[in-house]
């Protein structure tokens, strides 16, 4: 933190504007100047030697800390609900690894050390928002597939149809996890789309009619879209179930790397892992901004 910045936290600790205003308060009771001068003058004193001190370094540290995990706390209790039982238990085993890295007391005085606590808490957040986004994604993608396959289906089959270690997409519950899931949904949507396709195409070929025959091309377009649309929300699943699994393999491998490697290789290989991660939040924003 920047020295300027470092002044105004020590000013706005409380224990220092109440010596303020006590100062203040006193000399306005006495109509004496002197409590305030006196203030003035510790007050100068404790701006120009406080900042500076492991003692305020370390409660700093510590308000910082506190404030980072009410914020994750917060988003946690957003997120939870709306996830798999599965993606909690991953949550809960990286939160347990970050906890752990930061009981370390060797290199507990160290700058590196507090940067890799920093960004485990910030790739923390991440795991959490991806698992937002990915329960969103799947949601749709079963959405649709209610919407449009499992009306086209004798009612015998549907409940089977894409059965998925135990689960199947007519249940009222979060969307499956893993990617077979999301494999098998998305061809059963897509080859359903290009049966209406076929379908649309065939009748466009014999209309003679100009006003109909829009009409079909742009059920055409439409229907293409949408067939293009499900195959991009299935690739984005895959890629985010894949950077969710390498936040928790790095995790592991960062807490294993404390000892065996330099401060140097273990921040060059979280600023990897960051890099990689703020690469798929760039991925999600753009697909967002086109309403995905």
């Amino acid at each position: 933190m920047e020295k300027k910045n470092r002044i105004a936290e020590a000013f706005k600790e409380n224990f220092n504007l109440l010596g303020l205003a006590g100062a203040a308060a006193l000399s306005a009771a006495t109509l004496n100047p002197i409590p305030l001068l006196i203030g003035v003058v510790v007050e100068a004193a404790y701006l120009i030697f406080v900042p500076d001190s492991k003692w305020f370094d370390s409660r700093l540290e510590a308000r910082f800390d506190a404030e980072i995990l009410a914020h994750r706390n917060k988003l946690k209790n957003e997120v939870f609900p709306r996830v798999a039982s599965g993606i909690k238990e991953r949550f809960v085993r990286l939160e347990t690894i970050r906890a752990q890295v930061g009981q370390e007391e060797t290199f507990a005085r160290e700058h590196w050390f507090r940067q890799v606590l920093r960004k485990l808490d910030y790739l923390l957040e991440k795991f959490l928002l991806f698992a937002r986004k990915d329960a969103e994604f799947r949601t749709h993608i079963k959405r649709v597939y209610e919407e449009t396959v499992e009306p086209s289906r004798p009612r015998d089959v549907r409940r089977r149809s894409t059965r998925d270690e135990g689960y199947d997409l007519t249940e009222d519950s979060v969307p499956p996890t893993g990617d077979r899931w999301v494999t098998a949904t998305v061809a059963a949507i897509q080859n359903h789309f290009d049966e209406e396709l076929d379908g649309v195409r065939r009748e466009r070929a014999t209309e003679e009619d100009y006003n109909t025959q829009a009409i079909l091309d742009k059920r055409i377009e439409v229907i293409g879209s949408r067939h293009e649309q499900v195959g991009r929300i299935g690739k984005i699943l895959t890629n985010l179930g894949h950077q969710m699994n390498l936040l928790e393999d790095s995790f592991g491998l960062i807490n294993d790397q404390l000892r065996a490697r330099s401060p140097e290789q273990v921040l060059a290989d979280i600023d990897g892992l960051v890099y990689q991660t703020d690469a798929m939040t760039k991925m999600l924003d753009e697909m967002s901004s086109l309403g995905l």
